[in-house]
């Protein structure tokens, strides 16, 4: 089967990750970012092929060319799609100035998908993407999709996800927290369209020879971003220290809270302690993992509702047979089982998580019995294998009513033509 893959940008390893499985799986993809051409040197192999592969936002030249041809090829579906973009006025001003703005590389994208033979149309985030995704589909006559996950939809109002992700043909949530956030802010409708389907890593990728953790280590891997809770994690380090407990904090790595981050360190007097080394290829990461206690990163909700999902490095780590210690936050439990395979606490206390790091830094048995369960979480319910193939089961779902609904509709119209 052939799909398109309608994606904000490239930077999401989870993302490659599910067209990589679909690959391997026999099936074709095209993928479409609505962005320019990113540069991708220190990314990992996998995601450098695919960025190679990807179909970026062309130059405004050609995008007005396809735009004319779009209206003089398919003038109907053209003009239903700009009647789309006039209701979302409606609903949205926002979503409708960001829907005016992607309509020339929708129909620059059309022709691709055209010429590609694409039979179904994915998107991830109910961002700008999705309102791409959904007018890409009516052009193509082609039924679309959405895995939301958390920026996506806890920043966004009732007005601008309800009628968007109403037009998705089915959506696919990361978490069951997610699922019951779209049924209390979007109504039952859109609930019913929603299945479970985690993202995934490579199992057989995230696997250490030897979990042989250095005593005190503890890493995080995460964009440098408010809500990580990285904050709170540093004033945890400054309350081990004054504890007299030996540690090592490695943060890796970036974004927009670095700064702060490194005047907190220096403030607190963690230089020796706490190191913020960077962005890193997730190729790079399995040294870090075979050598720490556990990955510490308690999110938080931020002021305006954003929150993470069930961040992607978590699961790498526990694949690693790594520990952690987190808050109980959105989807986070879903993935971290209590005192089972790390250790959640209600909020992003320092005072409770020290507690909570400490207990654990301080007992090599739960280390490697919580990395044994945290290696089995993953493999049973976040492998990407699996996962994708879950996707694909309702993506040909979908296929398979399409065309049951086009063979009804033609036995429906030979019988007016006997009568």
């Amino acid at each position: 089967m052939k799909i398109a893959y309608v994606v904000s940008g490239m930077k999401m390893p989870f993302v490659i990750n599910e067209i990589d499985a679909h690959q391997q799986a026999g099936w074709q993809v095209l993928p479409l970012a609505g962005c320019k051409r990113e540069q991708f040197e220190d990314w990992s192999e996998v995601m450098i092929k695919w960025c190679r592969r990807t179909i970026y936002r062309s130059n405004i030249f050609v995008q007005i060319w396809m735009t004319l041809r779009e209206m003089f090829t398919h003038p109907l579906r053209f003009w239903k799609v700009c009647f789309w973009v006039v209701t979302l006025l409606t609903h949205s001003p926002l979503e409708f100035v960001k829907a005016v703005y992607e309509l020339t590389t929708v129909c620059d994208f059309a022709f691709r998908c055209r010429r590609f033979g694409v039979e179904h149309i994915h998107v991830h985030f109910a961002s700008r993407s999705l309102s791409l995704g959904i007018m890409l589909g009516v052009l193509t006559d082609l039924p679309v999709s959405c895995t939301v996950h958390a920026f996506d939809i806890f920043t966004r109002s009732t007005n601008s996800l309800r009628p968007r992700l109403a037009e998705c043909k089915f959506i696919a949530a990361i978490s069951q927290y997610n699922i019951e956030y779209l049924r209390n802010t979007c109504g039952q409708s859109i609930a019913d369209l929603c299945h479970v389907i985690h993202c995934g890593i490579d199992v057989e990728k995230f696997r250490t020879v030897s979990h042989k953790f250095k005593p005190g280590r503890m890493v995080c891997v995460a964009r440098l971003d408010r809500k990580k809770g990285l904050d709170a994690a540093l004033e945890v380090c400054a309350e081990l220290k004054e504890r007299n407990v030996e540690f090592l904090f490695q943060i890796i790595g970036d974004g927009p809270e670095r700064k702060d981050l490194e005047q907190q360190i220096h403030k607190l007097g963690l230089d020796e302690q706490a190191q913020l080394l960077g962005q890193m290829a997730n190729d790079q990461l399995i040294p870090f993992f075979s050598q720490a206690c556990l990955f510490f990163m308690p999110c938080v909700k931020t002021e305006n509702g954003d929150m993470d999902g069930i961040p992607v490095a978590m699961m790498e780590a526990m694949a690693c047979e790594v520990p952690v210690v987190s808050t109980r936050i959105s989807g986070i439990p879903e993935l971290v089982q209590h005192n089972v395979n790390g250790l959640l606490v209600e909020k992003a206390d320092p005072s409770i998580l020290a507690v909570a790091v400490g207990s654990l830094l301080s007992d090599p048995d739960r280390i490697r019995r919580f990395g044994r369960a945290g290696r089995l979480q993953v493999e049973q319910n976040f492998n990407i294998t699996k996962t994708a193939a879950q996707l694909r089961q309702l993506i040909q779902e979908q296929r398979y009513e399409k065309a049951e609904h086009s063979d009804h509709h033609s036995d429906v119209l030979c019988l007016q033509s006997v009568r």
